[in-house]
């Protein structure tokens, strides 16, 4: 019997047939991969968002924890960028059970002289830079702890005798321990100083903000790096103004229609805070690389958002109500 072969025609057929499958099935484990890449990317920006939330709720959680009521909080507040949150430090506090029986806030003080009313560097010669007789950061590098206070976290400073200056708060840039003395760039400042005798404290602070430039924008903690890619910090804080146990619309800043001005708060009326997170994936999706996202405002913010991109965001909102201020 005569055998034959494959004609040329059935190879051309097969081989085309063969092509066509290949090109579903590599379009099939392309969009399968791309896929996986932008859910992959969207999980991580909501878990990072999660575990930063946390963090935060906890410090907020706790603000106000043995330092005089007005210093739990303060913040810079903008309409076309992000917020800057800050929070008494309470991981600088020894717990109640273990502090000295002379702690009274009053190893806080700061010269009355030093008091921020424009913003910019001012070197606060205090009482001691050691809240409770334990020092928790080490300034010097030497191998001892000397300090509350450390170069990149936060001070809030408040003046007790005229609570109705508001707060004042900034970043710290030097600390001397021996001065004793902290050197902050205030961000935000206290009202024309009153006719009253001033009580000026000052407490050591968390500080979250927002690093942008040189790569994606980054939440730092005291100048400590948390994530990346995230894109927004807004907050808005809640005051009981009128003392009735009930948060009035009115009574609410850095909300749409209602910036925050620390020279305008009385800070022990401080009762919750909101802050809102905008994450957004490291890379664009690639499949819808130019058109899959868009900047979220919060709060007040109104201006200067990302316009539309190839990056999926993930909002995660918290409201938390300061236990210290609220008992």
């Amino acid at each position: 019997m005569l055998k034959r072969g494959f004609s040329l025609i059935e190879l051309i057929v097969a081989m085309g047939l063969l092509a066509v499958v290949l090109l579903f099935v590599f379009d099939s484990f392309t969009y399968q991969h791309e896929t996986y890449t932008v859910v992959d990317q969207i999980s991580e920006a909501q878990q990072n968002s999660q575990a930063i939330a946390r963090l935060i709720e906890r410090d907020v959680r706790s603000a106000g924890y043995m330092v005089p009521p007005q210093a739990a909080s303060c913040g810079v507040d903008s309409v076309a960028a992000a917020d800057i949150l800050f929070v008494s430090d309470v991981d600088a506090i020894l717990p109640a059970d273990d502090l000295p029986l002379e702690f009274a806030g009053e190893l806080l003080g700061a010269e009355t002289t030093d008091d921020p009313t424009s913003t910019g560097s001012l070197q606060v010669d205090v009482d001691d830079v050691v809240l409770d007789g334990t020092a928790s950061y080490d300034v010097d590098s030497d191998g001892t702890n000397d300090s509350d206070f450390r170069v990149g976290a936060g001070a809030i400073l408040v003046d007790r005798g005229n609570p109705g200056r508001g707060v004042a708060c900034g970043t710290v840039t030097a600390v001397d321990p021996s001065g004793p003395s902290v050197t902050v760039n205030f961000q935000a400042v206290h009202a024309s100083a009153a006719a009253a005798a001033k009580d000026l404290v000052i407490v050591p602070a968390h500080v979250y903000r927002i690093v942008t430039g040189g790569g994606p924008p980054q939440l730092e903690r005291s100048g400590v790096l948390l994530a990346k890619d995230v894109e927004d910090l807004q907050v808005a804080w809640f005051y009981d103004d009128d003392t009735d146990g009930v948060i009035d619309a009115g009574e609410v800043r850095g909300a749409a229609g209602a910036n925050y001005l620390t020279n305008a708060v009385q800070g022990d009326e401080l009762r919750e805070i909101r802050v809102n997170l905008v994450m957004r994936t490291r890379a664009d999706d690639p499949r819808n690389p130019d058109n899959a996202g868009i900047g979220q405002a919060r709060e007040n913010r109104n201006t200067s958002l990302p316009g539309a991109d190839g990056k999926h965001r993930r909002v995660r909102t918290a409201t938390v109500r300061l236990r210290n201020l609220t008992l």
